[in-house]
C-alpha cells in the first residue's frame, strides 16, 4: 500500500494493461501500457489542455477513454499541490495501523479535519545512531480528491490506486547506487529538491520565492539565490546525515529551464547539472509532458502493485 496514497474495490481487471493519468501544468495527460510477449508496450496515450482547475475532471474522463476501452487498472497522479510532505517518527505498529492512525497523529500538522484527511507514509530510508526510524507522511484533502475519484464513474478503466509527484520521479529515476539531486518546477509553481538514491526518496524541499521567474531573468543573481538553496540541501545531506557526496544534479523544470541557469548551476556548485531524462526505455517513445503518466503507468506493472 505504501508508495500510494490510497487503493481500493476488488474487480477483475485486464492485468495486462495498465493507465496512468497525471495532470501536469495546465495539461491533463494519460498512458496506457499493454503487455505483449511478456514485454510491457506503450499503447497510446492522449493530452487535453486545461485553462481552470474545474476543467480537470473532463479532461481527466477525456485522456482515459481516449487511451483505452478495457476494465483495467488506473493510477492516477496527484498534484504536488494537493498535499503536504511531513517527516515523523515511526511507531512500532504493522504499516496497516500506521496508515488507519495518520489522521489522527497528523491533524495538528495540517490544517484538514481529521475525517477528511488521507494520509500515507514511505519508510525514511537513513537512520542516524540514536535516532529513531522516521517516516515520510504524504497528506492530502479527501474533498479535494472526491472530483477526481468521481470522474472515473465515465470512464470503463477503474481507478485503483493515487500516487504523488515525488513517487513517480522515483519510479521514473531507477535504483541508481549513488545519490543525485532532483530540482523540479512547474509552469506558476515554486521549485522542489529531491534526493534519490537507491531508489528511493531521501529528501524533498520546497522552495519559495522563484515564482513568476522566467528565461529572461535567469541571470547570475538567479543562479546564486538557486545554487545557495542547492547548496543547504546538499550540505544537510552530506553533513547532517553523513551520506555520500551527490553525483549530479538533474533539472526537471519549465521555467528554471535556460542552459544559462544550467550551466551557472555547474559553475557555483561545480556539480554536474544536465537536464533531467527517466531511466526507462518506454520513456523514449513519448514526449517530456508524458513522463509522470508514463510512471503512473509502471508503477503499475510492478508484481506488487494493486493490479
Amino acid at each position: 500500500m505504501k508508495e500510494k496514497l490510497f487503493s481500493w474495490l476488488n474487480r477483475s481487471l485486464d492485468p495486462n494493461t495498465a493507465i496512468g493519468v497525471a495532470t501536469y501544468a495546465d495539461t491533463v495527460n494519460a498512458v496506457c501500457l499493454k503487455k505483449q510477449r511478456d514485454q510491457w508496450m506503450v499503447h497510446s496515450s492522449h493530452s487535453v489542455n486545461v485553462s481552470e482547475q474545474t476543467d480537470y475532471t473532463a479532461a481527466i474522463v477525456a485522456c482515459t477513454n481516449q487511451v483505452s476501452n478495457d476494465v483495467c487498472a488506473v493510477n492516477l497522479v496527484v498534484p504536488h499541490y494537493f498535499y503536504q510532505i511531513v517527516q515523523m517518527d515511526k511507531p512500532n505498529l504493522s504499516d496497516e495501523e500506521i496508515i488507519q492512525s495518520l489522521p489522527w497523529t497528523t491533524k495538528d500538522l495540517v490544517d484538514i479535519a481529521p475525517e477528511n484527511i488521507v494520509a500515507d507514509f514511505i519508510d525514511y530510508p537513513i537512520t542516524l545512531p540514536m535516532q529513531s526510524s522516521k517516516m515520510n507522511v504524504f497528506i492530502t484533502n479527501k474533498l479535494q480528491l472526491l472530483p477526481f475519484i468521481d470522474s472515473f464513474e465515465q470512464t470503463k478503466p477503474v481507478l485503483r490506486a493515487m500516487t504523488s509527484e515525488e513517487m513517480i520521479l522515483v519510479t521514473l529515476f531507477g535504483a541508481y547506487k549513488e545519490a543525485h539531486m532532483l530540482i523540479v518546477q512547474h509552469v506558476n509553481h515554486e521549485p522542489r529538491i529531491l534526493i534519490i538514491r537507491n531508489g528511493q526518496l531521501v529528501l524533498a524541499r520546497r522552495l519559495n520565492g522563484f515564482l513568476g521567474i522566467s528565461d529572461k531573468d535567469q541571470n547570475q543573481e538567479l543562479v546564486e539565490a538557486l545554487g545557495l538553496e542547492i547548496q543547504r540541501s546538499m550540505d544537510f545531506f552530506e553533513s547532517q546525515l553523513k551520506q555520500p557526496p551527490i553525483r549530479s544534479i538533474q533539472l526537471q523544470c519549465d521555467d528554471l529551464s535556460s542552459l544559462t541557469l544550467r550551466a551557472g548551476l555547474a559553475e557555483f556548485l561545480q556539480v554536474k547539472v544536465v537536464d533531467f531524462a527517466p531511466n526507462l526505455e518506454l520513456a523514449k517513445q513519448l514526449e517530456p509532458n508524458f513522463y509522470y503518466a508514463l510512471g503512473a503507468a509502471y508503477q503499475l506493472t510492478d508484481p506488487e502493485s494493486v493490479l
